[in-house]
């Protein structure tokens, strides 16, 4: 049986990915106190650098992923067959 690979603990880039949410959040917190006017601008520009920043940083969790079964053989197809019971 294959040994899966160890699990990235990304604490860096998850760091700044949860750092550069909040601050899109002030900033969208911010634009609606100050008014409709900055709202319409800074509200959809925000919401679309969030997902953004989402996106990124999962499509590069996954690149890694990728990268790191293809560098170990791959995981295992199926999940371990349990233990037969022996008379």
């Amino acid at each position: 049986m294959q040994r899966l690979p160890p699990k990235p603990r990304r604490r860096f880039s998850k760091g700044w990915t949860s750092a550069n949410v909040v601050m899109a959040w002030v900033a969208i917190a911010a634009a609606i106190a100050m008014g409709p006017a900055m709202a319409t601008i800074v509200v959809p520009l925000m919401v679309v650098l969030i997902a953004s920043i989402l996106g990124v940083y999962q499509g590069f969790g996954h690149a890694d992923l990728r990268a790191m079964c293809r560098n170990n053989g791959g995981w295992p197809d199926s999940a371990p067959a349990p233990p037969e019971d022996q008379p």
